[in-house]
């Protein structure tokens, strides 16, 4: 599943309202200068194409909502990345974000806790 930046803008908001109106996703999407209504009606409808979101009709209006889960998009995404970018290596993909001054001293305490705790859960279920 391909996301573009405009469409993984779209899925944010109805990740985040469960539904909504073309009207409602222009309101709600934080663009500058705003999307016309026709542009995020177009998106939509090519979303649904795809297979992303689905509708419903209240009131003469759909009302859209995401077929595909966050955690779902999540993980097509990073292995989109990992594939593309690293090769295929999450170990890359990691080394990278370590690197990088993205991730601060909080950050990197919370990375070690996950990596614990993934060890602990594949060693209980291989």
């Amino acid at each position: 599943m391909k996301l573009g930046g405009r469409q993984l803008s779209v899925m944010r908001v109805l990740w985040e309202h469960g539904e909504a109106t073309v009207a409602e996703v222009q309101q709600f999407l934080d663009t500058d200068p705003p999307l016309a209504y026709s542009t995020v009606a177009t998106v939509l409808s090519r979303m649904e194409r795809k297979g992303l979101i689905a509708h419903r009709t209240k009131d003469r209006q759909y009302c859209y909502r995401p077929v595909v889960s966050k955690d779902g998009a999540g993980q097509s995404l990073v292995g989109e990345l990992v594939d593309r970018v690293f090769g295929g290596s999450p170990a890359e993909l990691v080394n990278h974000l370590l690197a990088s001054d993205q991730i601060d001293k909080d950050e990197l305490e919370r990375i070690k806790e996950l990596v614990i705790e993934h060890a602990k859960r594949t060693r209980r279920n291989p």
